[in-house]
Formats: structure tokens, C-alpha cells, sequence
């Protein structure tokens, strides 16, 4: 029989073997610490990871000086000229006519109206529609952005939480696009009434509840949602002024003139931004900060102040100049009496300074879904 290969003696102290010998702790040791050293590293980079997933999906709009880019262009008539397929897709048919324009307020490029439709045939119909219309004295400039204002409205507000148009007139000037109109008209105004008590209008009477008002919140939160995640932009004006009601208690965001903005130009003018009040903006949009979807948030936790108070105004002892100083020592609105603490967790999460940590609207409309449901159990 041959000689046996020496064995290790480990009680013995020695770990050392001959070249025969197998010493396993000498391979054993160094790969548990490199297995070990691997495993940390690659958990540093997971929650590294986990933590800026949020921030990626979400856009990230930078602010600049508005500059004269149109310096250059053609009078607003040889703009026309040149058809955009789009546009001539969208335009009105020549059987409808607008009529009966009454006047609502102006818009960032002209009067904004409420009109009829008409369409003439064997069976006359009738539509209500909102209408936007460009002076026919505008500039080029202004052409060429109310152009890409419509086209906007058409490929992106497609969403049932948007306002959607109908039709465009942009074959020549006065040009204009007509919205949807919805029966009960602006929130703002529909909260102010509601705080006479039962709210009656076209012999309906309407009950503010807070499961309504947890209705509506979630219908606009899904809209914010399709803007910020599927669309990448943010809506930049988030108050009741730019919410549309119907009688059913539906609702659409409106005034999208930043998000429009920002879909064209992929950064927001910073003369634009400051158009919005200082009450709804959150810290880093009043420090001229990058904006992000969380900005959004804060300005939605804005609004459900607004509906769960019947249209109050935020801040009502603070003057705009003053907002910041008290955001800044943490200060942020008192919950209203008739406001639970779950609605009012809700807004104050929306409050929180950091924009990472203030809820992404996916969470906000789970957490509105989930206090709904535990409202109407109740």
C-alpha cells in the first residue's frame, strides 16, 4: 500500500502544510470575506438604486430666461401656410358653426368663452363647448406658440381626467380650438356656492360630503398621474381656478399652459413659472429651484385644502411675501374642522419640504383609494 498524504493538524495550532497537504481554511477564510464584501457592496447598490427609482421616472424641469426665438419668422400668414397635418385632422367641419360666444376670462394668449355648436342638417344639434381664441393682431410669435399649444391639447390631453378638444380652426387667423365643456362649469366658483348650504342647481341638489370630495380628488390625481409618469411633464398650475366640474360630479384638469409649455420647449420659462401665486407653490418653485412631479404634489395638497374648505383661500393670515419664512420654520396650515385627520395626513405629507420625501402620485392615489374605502365602511 502507498504512504498516506499527510493530514492538517488544526489542534495543534499549525496550520501550515506541506504541499501534499490541503489547508482549508486558507482557501475557505478569504472566500467567505470576498463573498462577504460582495454581498455588501452589492446592497449599498440596490438601496442606492431603490432610492433614486422614484427620481427617474420623473421629470425634472429646469427653469430659464425667455428668450426672443422668433426673431426671424415670417409673418403670421405664411406660418398658416404651411398645413400641419395634425391640425387640418382636427379642424372644424364646415356643416358646424360657432355661436352665442360669452366671454369667461382671458387665458395666457386671449379671451377664454364659453359657446355653442350648431350643426346644420336635416337634425339641427346643439353643443355647449369652451372656446379659445388668438386676436387676429397677434404676432408671429404668439401664431406660432398658440399652434403648438393646440397641438398639444391633441396629443397629449387624451386622458379622462383632462379637458379634451374637439375641434381647431387653423387655417387663418383668428385661430382658435374648441374644449369640452362641462355643465357646472369652474370648481372655484362651485365651492363658493356650496358654503350657502344644499347646493341646487338646474333642480339637483349637491351634498359636499368628504367621500365626495375624496371622489374628485382621485379622479384629478389620476390625471396628474398620467401627466407626471406616462407623459413626463408636470401640470405647474395645480389649484380649484383650473378644475372643470359636470353635474355628475366629474372633473378635468384645465389650464395646462405650463405643461404645454414644457412639452414644446423641455424646460419652463421662468417668466411663466412666476405667473402661478405664490400660496400654491411649494419651496423649491418660490426659490426658483428645478421642478419636479413632487412639486405637483405639494400644490395638489393645495387643492384638497380648497375643496375640504369650500373654496377658502391657503394661508389666510399670511401674506405671499411672508409664505416662505413660515414654510421655512416649519410652519404649515392647521387642519380644518371639518376636515378628518386622515384627509388632513394626507395634505400634510404632501407638505413635506423635500421633495423626495412628499408622496409620488401612484402613493397618493392608493392612500386617497384606501381612506375612501375605510370612509364608506364606516
Amino acid at each position: 500500500m502507498g504512504s498516506q498524504p499527510p493530514s492538517c493538524n488544526f489542534s495543534s495550532g499549525n496550520y501550515l502544510c506541506d504541499e501534499n497537504g490541503m489547508q482549508k481554511a486558507v482557501i475557505i477564510i478569504p472566500s467567505l470575506l470576498a463573498f462577504s464584501t460582495l454581498l455588501v457592496v452589492g446592497m449599498i447598490l440596490w438601496r442606492i438604486c431603490w432610492r433614486k427609482k422614484d427620481t427617474e421616472v420623473e421629470p425634472i424641469i429646469l427653469l430659464e430666461d425667455e428668450q426672443d426665438e422668433y426673431d426671424a419668422l415670417p409673418a403670421a400668414e405664411k406660418i398658416l401656410q404651411r398645413k400641419d397635418p395634425l391640425l387640418v385632422a382636427w379642424e372644424l367641419p364646415q356643416d358646424r358653426h360657432i355661436q352665442q360666444e360669452q366671454f369667461l376670462c382671458a387665458g395666457r394668449y386671449g379671451q377664454i368663452s364659453q359657446a355653442t355648436i350648431i350643426q346644420r342638417g336635416s337634425s339641427e344639434t346643439v353643443q355647449a363647448v369652451i372656446l379659445r381664441k388668438l386676436p387676429a393682431t397677434a404676432s408671429p410669435k404668439e401664431v406660432r406658440d398658440f399652434l403648438d399649444v393646440m397641438k398639444f391639447h391633441i396629443q397629449i390631453c387624451n386622458h379622462d381626467s383632462l379637458v379634451k378638444v374637439l375641434w381647431c380652426q387653423s387655417q387663418a387667423l383668428p385661430l382658435c380650438f374648441v374644449l369640452e365643456a362641462m355643465s357646472l362649469g369652474n370648481l372655484l366658483p362651485f365651492l363658493w356656492k356650496a358654503r350657502q348650504g344644499d347646493l341646487s342647481i338646474a333642480e339637483r341638489t349637491y351634498h359636499l360630503t368628504e367621500k365626495r370630495v375624496y371622489a374628485m380628488a382621485i379622479q384629478i390625481a389620476r390625471g396628474l398621474e398620467y401627466l407626471t409618469v406616462s407623459q413626463r411633464l408636470i401640470h405647474g398650475n395645480v389649484a380649484a381656478c383650473n378644475i372643470l366640474i359636470h353635474q355628475d360630479l366629474t372633473v378635468r384638469l384645465c389650464g395646462l399652459g405650463l405643461a404645454a409649455k414644457v412639452y414644446c420647449r423641455g424646460t419652463l420659462p421662468l417668466r411663466s413659472a412666476a405667473e402661478v401665486p405664490i400660496k400654491w407653490l411649494p419651496p423649491e418653485r418660490i426659490l426658483n429651484q428645478p421642478i419636479t412631479a413632487r412639486s405637483d404634489v405639494w400644490s395638489f395638497g393645495i387643492l384638497l385644502y380648497e375643496m375640504i374648505t369650500l373654496g377658502a383661500p391657503p394661508y389666510p393670515t399670511l401674506r405671499p411675501a411672508d409664505v416662505l419664512a413660515a414654510l421655512q420654520r416649519e410652519q404649515r396650515m392647521k387642519r380644518p374642522e371639518q376636515c378628518s385627520t386622515r384627509l388632513y395626513g394626507v395634505m400634510r405629507s404632501c407638505w413635506r419640504w423635500k421633495p423626495s420625501h412628499r408622496p409620488a402620485f401612484p402613493e397618493l392615489l392608493q392612500q386617497l383609494h384606501s381612506h375612501r374605502g375605510e370612509l364608506v365602511a364606516e
